[in-house]
């Protein structure tokens, strides 16, 4: 830089020197020996810069390389220490422009399962950067945080439906098919959508939830057509021994319970509301064995 400043303070004192005499043409400042050093130090400056970007390339090249190699060290050592610990609670929040939307925090046990095989399973993604998914997935980011027996804490988030960046390995981009389903399911949308009939709200949950099982929305579209001729049911029934399934439709709880004996079922809303229903037998049966 300071080579730079002293040729350009040079080829000004030069300029104005021969141009205030008014003797010297365009032609003869451009023909002059101060003139002609000055061009060739200008120009080994400009070489001198090529080679420095190129060396800052080369090493901006194997830092990178070395946070990719130490990021799935990093990787490699979660999958390990994941694999042989116990989950006990997993928070989940929606970010929307860099600020936290909404939270979820859940203990269940198959909930837990399936973020813990997040981890143990994801795979890195080349050629994709955080910047990239920033940019392109700055309204649909989760943070995903799973939190051991020893209160040990592994903390990524997913950008879209399956890019996961860890927060102690920000240089990598990995991926994990249908990553999001969980935040889809558990945290308020921002737009809250209304169904018609609490089939087509079955239909679009996301997730099923029990306290043995897991289920995703194909089995939900599956469990709504079974019901489709549901017919109401004017008794009162006692709810207490009938097995729950929770689907979970963008933050919206829905209970489906089902009665051990008869055809009865039930549907209780997100603010507690009952309505009773019945089906055939071999509707009922049939569900029982897809959520089993």
């Amino acid at each position: 830089m300071r080579k730079r400043m002293m040729t350009l303070t040079l080829f000004i004192c030069v300029s104005f020197a021969l141009s205030g005499c008014g003797k010297a043409s365009k032609q003869e400042i451009i023909e002059s020996e101060y003139y002609q050093k000055l061009q060739d130090q200008n120009k080994k400056l400009s070489q001198d810069l090529k080679k420095s970007r190129a060396r800052e390339d080369s090493l901006d090249k194997k830092i990178k390389e070395i946070h990719e190699y130490t990021g799935d060290q990093k990787l490699a050592s979660y999958k390990k220490e994941v694999a042989g610990s116990t989950i006990s609670k997993t928070d989940f929040v929606r970010i929307q422009k860099g600020k936290v939307y909404k939270s979820f925090a859940v203990t269940n046990e198959p909930v837990c399962k399936f973020v813990k095989n997040i981890v143990q399973n994801s795979y890195r993604i080349i050629g994709l950067t955080v910047t990239d998914l920033r940019e392109k997935y700055h309204g649909n980011i989760y943070s995903y945080a799973l939190i051991d027996e020893d209160n040990t804490t592994y903390e990524f988030k997913v950008y879209g439906n399956s890019y996961i960046v860890f927060d102690q390995i920000p240089e990598n981009v990995y991926c994990f098919n249908n990553a999001s389903v969980i935040g889809d399911g558990l945290i308020d949308a921002v737009n809250v959508k209304h169904y018609p009939s609490y089939l087509e709200r079955l239909a679009d949950a996301s997730l099923i939830i029990t306290d043995q099982k897991l289920k995703f929305n194909e089995t939900a579209v599956q469990v709504s057509d079974l019901l489709q001729n549901a017919k109401a049911d004017k008794k009162k029934h006692d709810t207490a021994k009938w097995t729950e399934y929770r689907f979970y439709t963008q933050g919206t709880l829905t209970s489906l319970s089902i009665s051990e004996e008869g055809t009865s079922f039930c549907i209780t809303d997100k603010k507690g509301s009952q309505k009773f229903y019945t089906a055939s037998e071999k509707s009922l049966s049939k569900i029982k064995k897809l959520l089993k």
